[in-house]
Formats: structure tokens, sequence, C-alpha cells
């Protein structure tokens, strides 16, 4: 329980500083974690089997990264894109196993949220360093 709360304090922390110092691409990605997470949060899940309401919310996330990473004239969407598309895949994975996979299944769907997380923080500081302090896009 306590890792959980831990990482809902790195997607909000991340998600609040991409609110607060990105531009249009970051907030917009930080809104689409934030509702993401919440969707994901009150999803019931125990990992015996694909969770089929956050493949969903994964996937619905993914659309969104692939769609800003192609208008964005910046390179941290496309990242992001690319590590939620793994994390994705893990759904995917999960349905061809048939054993107890149920720690490795959440462990594959947690760890690939962090580098997508990575990214949009990366891609905030080098979107706001430019910036001058009190400007907004």
């Amino acid at each position: 329980m306590l890792f959980s709360f831990l990482g809902l304090a790195a997607v909000l922390a991340t998600c609040g500083i991409g609110f607060r110092w990105g531009g249009f691409d970051e907030r917009l990605a930080s809104f689409a974690f934030v509702v993401a997470t919440s969707l994901s949060w009150l999803a019931p899940t125990n990992y015996l089997h694909t969770e089929t309401i956050v493949l969903l919310i994964d996937f619905a996330l993914l659309t969104c990264l692939i769609m800003l990473a192609l208008r964005s004239d910046r390179f941290w969407p496309m990242w992001a894109a690319a590590f939620q598309l793994v994390g994705t895949t893990v759904h995917f994975a999960s349905m061809t196993e048939t054993g107890n996979f149920a720690w490795a299944y959440a462990i594959g769907l947690i760890f690939w949220s962090y580098p997508v997380l990575v990214a949009l923080g990366l891609g905030t500081w080098f979107e706001g360093r430019h910036r001058p302090r009190g400007a907004a896009s």
C-alpha cells in the first residue's frame, strides 16, 4: 500500500510540474495522465487475469500520446508514447500466460509507467527552461 501512495505521489508531482511549468503539450499530457491514473485506481484489479478495464485505459492513454507525438514539435511525446506502448503490450503478453503470473503482470504494468512520467518530467524541464520566469504559454 505504501508503494501505491508513492506511485500516486510521483504521478501528482510530475503532472503538477507539467501543469505549472509546461506548455500546451505538457499540460495536455498531464491531464491525460491524471485521468488515466484516476480511472486505473477506480478499476478493481487482482492481476490474476488480463485486466480489460486497465487495458482500455492504457490504450486510451497510448492513443492520446501517439496523437500528441504526431502533432508536437517536441521530442518527449515520442518517448512517452513508446514507453506507454511497451506498457500496453504487457497486457497482451498476459493473455498468453496460463500460470501464476500476477506478480509479473503487476510489476510489468507498474514498471513501465515510470519511464512515461520521466519523459513528461524531462519534457517539461526542457520546455520551461528557456521560457522567461512567470511567462505562460
